[in-house]
């Protein structure tokens, strides 16, 4: 005897196939899609479920609610797209400037959900969602704090300028380089008034330390 499988039963059955794991991932990757595309209060569970293959009952198994899944997108983020280390493992003005230059590397590193991050990053410090006060204190508590501390030990071990103001600086240096990124990848300037993000942030650095060092 035959059986007719409805559409909506072959997807059912592949999704029971997915690891949780899996399934999850596959969540995450479709809200970044969509929000690539849209505006982070236009996008709906319903709408995410969908483009995931599942009902929206099925994708609550995985998260309990949509800030749930932004969270754990931006998570994500933290803990793969930025490469930090402890600070007082930096011991030489060399080390130092290879773990500015790999952070902000990592920075303008573009992939294809890099733009729809960056996109969601926008979105959610422009509604001042509590998202962004978590992202920020990473930040705060993250390179800016290790770069920070690098820059005072400098100026006792390295000769580093006793002037330099480290909190300016290091903001100065992070924003000015995520700035640029913004503007050339997420507003569209790179179809305009192109420029080389590695080249930008090449200059920012040797700028950086011209001023660290005199």
């Amino acid at each position: 005897m035959f059986y007719i499988v409805s559409a909506y039963y072959i997807p059912t059955m592949l999704a029971k196939r997915m690891k949780r794991n899996e399934r999850m991932k596959q969540i995450l990757d479709c809200t970044i899609k969509l929000l690539g595309k849209k505006s982070l209060d236009a996008i709906r569970t319903a709408e995410i479920a969908k483009a995931a293959g599942i009902s929206e009952g099925a994708l609550f198994k995985y998260f309990s609610s949509k800030d749930e899944l932004i969270r754990k997108i931006i998570e994500s983020y933290l803990d793969q797209s930025h490469p930090l280390t402890e600070a007082i493992k930096i011991n030489t003005v060399g080390e130092f400037r290879d773990f500015i230059d790999c952070y902000l590397t990592s920075m303008i590193t573009m992939s294809k959900n890099r733009i729809p991050y960056l996109k969601l990053l926008l979105q959610i410090s422009m509604d001042r969602h509590t998202f962004a006060e978590e992202k920020y204190m990473n930040i705060v508590n993250g390179f800016w704090k290790i770069a920070e501390d690098r820059i005072e030990y400098g100026k006792i071990h390295w000769g580093f300028n006793s002037g330099f103001h480290a909190p300016t600086q290091v903001r100065l240096l992070q924003l000015g380089v995520l700035m640029f990124t913004l503007e050339q990848e997420v507003f569209g300037a790179n179809k305009y008034d192109p420029f080389d993000l590695k080249a930008v942030k090449d200059l920012a650095i040797d700028n950086f330390f011209y001023h660290l060092t005199q």
